[in-house]
C-alpha cells in the first residue's frame, strides 16, 4: 500500500574515511514500478459554504445541525488503479462537546442530532476551528451511498476501519470518511463484493454536515467564524 505524496526525496549518503582504493566495483541494478497516477478534484473548489447566518438559527438549547451539503468528487487515473480515500484532519483540538482520539476525530457528541441519519456511534467528526477562544462545531465526512461511478458502472462503498492494514467490508447506510478509532479507509467494489476494484475514472457526491455548539456558548455580539479543513488523501491499493 502506498499512499500519495506531494514530494519525495531520498538522500543518501556514503562517507569513507581512511580507505584504500578498492579493487573491485558494484554494480546496483534500482528502479520501481508505480501504479497509475490518479488525481482527486472537487467541485466548487472543495470550498463548503454555510453562507451568513442569523444568530435566531441556533437551537435555544443543545447544538445545532446543520443540513448537509454536496460537492463533486471526481478520482482520475491514467491507468486502472485500486485506491482508497482517506481523511486528514486540519483543525485539530477543536470539535465542540467531544474530545479527539489518536485518529485526530471525535465521535460525535451523544447529545447532538445523527448527521446522514445515522446513530452517533458510527460517525466521526472533525472540528470547525474556533471563533473568539469558542470551539464553533463539528463535521463528518461521507461518500453519499449510491451516486459513485466507476468507469460507467455503479459501485459500492467499501471501508477499512484501519486504512494502514485494511480489511475490507460493505460500507455503512451513511459511507463516512471519519472515526474516532482507526484512520478509516473508502473504497469502492462491485455490488455484493469486498474486492476493491480498479479504475480509471470515478465519480460521486461527497456530503458534509456540521453541527454548532450551543447558543450560550457563543458571544453573539462578534461575528461567529466556521473554518474547518480536512484534506483527503488517495491511498494507492495493491
Amino acid at each position: 500500500m502506498m499512499q500519495k505524496s506531494l514530494l519525495a526525496l531520498a538522500v543518501i549518503a556514503t562517507t569513507a574515511l581512511n580507505v584504500q582504493a578498492a579493487s573491485n566495483v558494484d554494480v546496483k541494478v534500482i528502479g520501481r514500478i508505480d501504479p497509475g497516477t490518479c488525481t482527486p478534484t472537487l467541485s466548487g473548489g472543495g470550498t463548503i459554504d454555510y453562507g451568513t447566518m442569523s444568530p435566531s438559527t441556533l437551537a435555544a438549547t443543545g447544538f445545532t445541525l446543520l443540513p448537509e451539503k454536496q460537492l463533486d468528487l471526481a478520482i482520475a487515473c491514467t491507468a486502472p488503479s485500486k485506491v482508497a480515500v482517506k481523511v486528514v484532519n486540519g483543525r485539530p483540538n477543536t470539535v465542540a462537546g467531544a474530545t479527539e482520539g489518536a485518529t485526530g476525530f471525535a465521535a460525535i457528541p451523544v447529545s447532538s442530532a445523527a448527521l446522514f441519519g445515522v446513530s452517533t456511534g458510527t460517525i466521526g467528526v472533525a472540528g470547525l476551528g474556533e471563533s473568539n477562544g469558542v470551539k464553533v462545531g463539528g463535521y463528518g465526512i461521507r461518500i453519499a451511498p449510491g451516486t459513485v461511478v466507476a468507469d460507467t458502472k455503479s459501485v459500492a462503498n467499501l471501508i477499512a476501519p484501519n486504512i494502514e492494514s485494511p480489511v475490507w467490508a460493505a460500507g455503512t447506510a451513511a459511507g463516512t470518511l471519519m472515526a474516532s478509532a482507526g484512520v478509516r479507509g473508502v473504497s469502492w467494489a462491485a455490488t455484493g463484493t469486498t474486492t476493491p476494484i480498479a479504475f480509471t475514472n470515478l465519480s460521486g457526491k461527497l456530503g458534509v454536515q456540521a453541527y454548532l455548539n450551543e447558543k450560550s456558548a457563543f458571544d453573539l455580539t462578534n461575528t461567529v467564524q466556521l473554518d474547518g479543513l480536512s484534506t483527503l488523501e488517495l491511498v494507492y491499493l495493491p
